[in-house]
């Protein structure tokens, strides 16, 4: 089994294609980078080179550990060249004793400088002489004098390697015992900022449980949340930091003096800070025993609550929090660990689990379209508008169904200038905007709280034959072609685009969409017969009515109608897998 397959098969995060890709392009790393401290930068070329002699035959004194670290701290000098650093997935590793068939990894990856050019002649290096003595290593090719060392040659600016060495614990060695590797680098032009990485005989291994997800949670209810701890490693854990991220739409209902309260950008968060806490849980968690919350943590629901999730993490107790987090009350209750029998068996566990909480709520968004008069010839500007009336406010992290308008251009009419967010619709999605296009996609995505109003304006030129009055359905939709099924109020799910042409040429009347796109603004709500807030995939019926053959919502797909589509905004793409459009049955995960 692979690296990248064996890490990926210890989580549960929810990802899309889209996001998996980017954050995994070119890196053999999982999860936030980690890096040992302190760090100590490597100069080039005599990263690992003996010092020449001075004249009377000794050699220059080396720099104390202060001031390595007072040099790691500092910012590197860009006129030097690149600077190099290094990331490890864990900078603390356990082996099991006695060895097991999955080797546990010193799993390393360097990033190219992008301010720096390309590093030159790159070296890397692992000192396993600390760790030799009970541990075996299974490097690249050998490791001579306790030295691993994987030539990379030149790192561009853009550029990654990565690598890892296998280890091992020696049969007998005593559970407990430990020691240090250090990964670094040599390079004929830049600087290396090393890390260490601690190896241990045996290991914590600490696991949640899981909890189904809850599709029937009550606005303005409380939910426990029944979490449990179990070792199932052989060393004991002194603490263990519990983490819990949520949705914006649920609170915590109780609060710690032993948790700090901040936000977490986690990669699950689609580009933006969540609510977090972070508690300090100083009880011994032992090999092979599971242990319960001393008090039950709630999450309140909010009244605006809609598709919400909870995450939570257990690691090793841990010396820091993050910065950002306000300190707790010591007036308040402790959050303690109390013994609740055996650990679980081993196989299916999880040290991070994403609990989803879909709220038995619904999100009315109102759809409105501009009503102007014009000349032949004129060019005017038509806004077509979505708004959340709540009560739930749409915030689409772990279900599909982004929010879209279909935009009809009404007959007779031709839009010379299309918003960014808008592609054409085509029965494909696949192809960029074109002025003469009759429909168009805009997406508008989440979150999409309730009081928010997206406006999208379009450009259009009336022609020369428009008739008298011409218009074009504008009507909400997820960018996979189904129908929101959380807006339950059909009534103002489509609007129009209405064009009153002054001196118009023809004496058709209101035509091209006027009835156009009447049967998918509201008999589409009800295909595929699910219940519940699950978007369904669904045909879009061409448009009835529309003179001359209809160049309304839908009139190049034929009178069959075209299938739903599964098309992705560039918007979507270009926010680097930050928000991701995830299945709308939950993947469950992990949080950040």
């Amino acid at each position: 089994m692979s690296l990248l397959s064996r890490r990926l098969s210890q989580r549960r995060w929810p990802a899309a294609p889209a996001a998996v890709a980017v954050v995994l392009l070119g890196a053999v790393l999982v999860g936030a980078p980690a890096q040992a401290d302190p760090a100590r930068p490597s100069q080039p070329a005599q990263a690992d080179s003996p010092q020449p002699a001075q004249a009377d035959g000794s050699r220059p004194a080396q720099a104390s550990d202060g001031q390595d670290a007072k040099a790691a701290g500092s910012k590197p000098d860009k006129a030097a060249g690149p600077v190099l650093k290094f990331h490890v997935v864990k900078n603390e590793v356990g082996l099991p004793q006695p060895a097991e068939s999955d080797p546990p990894l010193i799993n390393w990856g360097v990033p190219g400088d992008p301010d720096g050019g390309t590093a030159k002649d790159v070296v890397v290096k692992i000192d396993v002489s600390g760790i030799s003595a009970f541990a075996e290593v299974r490097g690249p090719d050998s490791c001579p004098d306790d030295v691993c060392a994987w030539p990379v040659t030149d790192i561009a600016p853009d550029g990654y390697a990565g690598g890892l060495l296998e280890m091992s614990a020696k049969p007998g060695v005593a559970l407990g015992t430990t020691g240090t590797a250090r990964v670094y680098a040599t390079s004929t032009n830049a600087t290396v900022v090393d890390t260490t990485v601690k190896v241990t005989v045996g290991a914590v291994a600490l696991v949640v449980s899981r909890l189904a997800d809850t599709e029937t949670a009550e606005p303005g209810s409380t939910l426990d949340a029944p979490i449990t701890v179990a070792n199932t490693g052989s060393l004991t854990a002194q603490g263990v930091e519990l983490r819990f991220g949520t949705s914006h739409e649920l609170g915590f209902a109780q609060r710690f003096s032993n948790c700090v309260y901040g936000t977490t950008d986690p990669p699950s968060g689609g580009g933006r800070p969540l609510p977090e806490a972070v508690c300090r849980i100083s009880t011994p968690v032992e090999p092979g025993k599971r242990y319960r919350l001393s008090t039950p943590v709630g999450f309140d629901v909010k009244e605006t609550a809609l598709f919400e999730f909870v995450d939570f993490e257990v690691t090793p107790l841990a010396a820091t929090v993050p910065t950002g987090a306000k300190s707790g009350n010591g007036s308040r209750p402790v959050l303690a660990l109390v013994p609740d029998g055996s650990a679980p068996p081993s196989g299916n566990l999880t040290d991070r689990w994403r609990w989803i909480v879909n709220a038995v709520n619904t999100a009315d968004l109102d759809v409105t379209g501009d009503t102007v008069t014009a000349d032949p010839g004129d060019t005017v500007t038509l806004a077509a508008k979505i708004r959340n009336d709540g009560p739930g406010s749409v915030d689409l992290i772990t279900t599909d169904g982004q929010i879209s308008l279909l935009v009809d251009i009404p007959k007779g009419t031709t839009a010379v200038k299309v918003p960014e967010r808008c592609r054409l619709w085509n029965g494909d999605g696949t192809t960029e905007p074109d002025p003469d296009a009759p429909a168009y996609l805009c997406w508008i995505g989440s979150p999409f709280p309730v009081g928010k109003v997206a406006t999208v304006p379009f450009v259009l030129k009336v022609g020369a034959d428009a008739p008298a009055t011409t218009r074009g359905v504008v009507r909400h939709m997820s960018e996979w072609g189904a129908e929101l099924e959380f807006d339950t109020n059909k009534a103002n799910n489509k609007a129009f685009f209405t064009v009153h042409v002054t001196d118009a040429a023809g004496t058709g009347g209101a035509t091209g969409g006027s009835t156009g796109g009447a049967t998918g603004g509201s008999a589409g709500g009800s295909a595929g017969g699910s219940g519940g807030n699950q978007p369904q995939t669904q045909t879009i019926a061409q448009p009835n009515g529309t003179a001359g053959g209809g160049t309304g919502a839908l009139a190049q797909t034929g009178s069959g109608g075209t299938p739903a589509i599964a098309w992705a905004s560039a918007t979507v793409l270009a926010a680097g897998g930050a928000l991701v459009v995830v299945a709308r049955r939950r993947r469950t995960g992990a949080v950040a």
